[in-house]
C-alpha cells in the first residue's frame, strides 16, 4: 500500500513539473509584415546613393497596436493582437530590401548604414488600418514618400500612395494576410517612383 501511494506521488510531481516546463500561453497574438514584391522592374544604374531616412508615422499608428475602425473618424485597437514592431519601422525595412533589388543606385541603406549619400528617401505613414465599413473588410495603407538630393537639399519628387486591399477573413488575422499584400504592393510603387524620378 505504502509502494503504490509513493508511486502516486512521483507521477503527481512529474505532472507538476512538466507543467512547469511547457510553453506558457499567452492572449496576446503578434504579427508581423514581411511580404517584398515578388519581382521589381530593373533600369540602368545611377550610381549614386541613396539613404532611406526612418519612416514617419502618424501618431495614431506609431504603436505596435493594430488599428482598425468600424466608420469613418474613429479608429480602435485589437485587444489580443498587436504589431511585432511599429508598422512604420517594418516598412522601412521591407522598403530598402526592395530598392536594393532594383539595382538602380550603388548603394542603398538606413542612415546608419550608409555614410556618403547623394539622396534621401522620405517617407511617412499617413494611414495603416483595417476597416470594417462593408460586409467584407479592407486594409488601407497610405504612404507619401519625398526624394531630397542631399547636396541642395532640393526636393526633387514628391508623391502620395494610396493601397486598399480586401481581408480575407473578417479577422485581425485576415487584416494581417491584407497588410502584407498591401505593403508589397506599396513597395512596388515606391520602388519604381523612386527609380523614375528625376534626380
Amino acid at each position: 500500500m505504502a509502494f503504490i501511494k509513493n508511486r502516486a506521488w512521483v507521477f503527481l510531481a512529474m505532472l507538476l513539473l512538466s507543467a512547469c516546463l511547457s510553453p506558457v500561453k499567452t492572449e496576446q497574438t503578434t504579427y508581423v509584415i514581411n511580404t517584398l514584391p515578388p519581382s521589381i522592374a530593373k533600369k540602368p544604374q545611377h550610381h549614386g546613393t541613396l539613404v532611406v531616412a526612418q519612416m514617419d508615422s502618424n501618431a495614431i499608428y506609431n504603436t505596435t497596436q493594430m488599428a482598425y475602425s468600424t466608420r469613418p473618424y474613429q479608429v480602435s485597437y485589437f485587444a489580443k493582437n498587436s504589431w511585432a514592431d511599429t508598422p512604420a519601422t517594418m516598412l522601412q525595412s521591407l522598403l530598402i530590401q526592395t530598392v536594393q533589388r532594383t539595382h538602380y543606385f550603388s548603394a542603398v541603406g538606413s542612415p546608419s548604414m550608409v555614410g556618403h549619400y547623394d539622396y534621401v528617401l522620405d517617407t511617412q505613414l499617413l494611414q495603416f488600418e483595417q476597416r470594417f465599413y462593408k460586409s467584407s473588410s479592407e486594409v488601407v495603407v497610405v504612404v507619401r514618400a519625398q526624394i531630397t538630393k542631399a547636396a541642395t537639399n532640393r526636393i526633387t519628387a514628391t508623391k502620395q500612395f494610396t493601397v486598399i486591399e480586401a481581408a480575407p477573413f473578417n479577422t485581425p488575422y485576415g487584416g494581417v494576410i491584407a497588410a502584407n499584400r498591401a505593403a508589397a504592393k506599396l513597395m512596388a510603387q515606391i520602388a519604381r517612383f523612386v527609380c523614375h524620378s528625376p534626380l
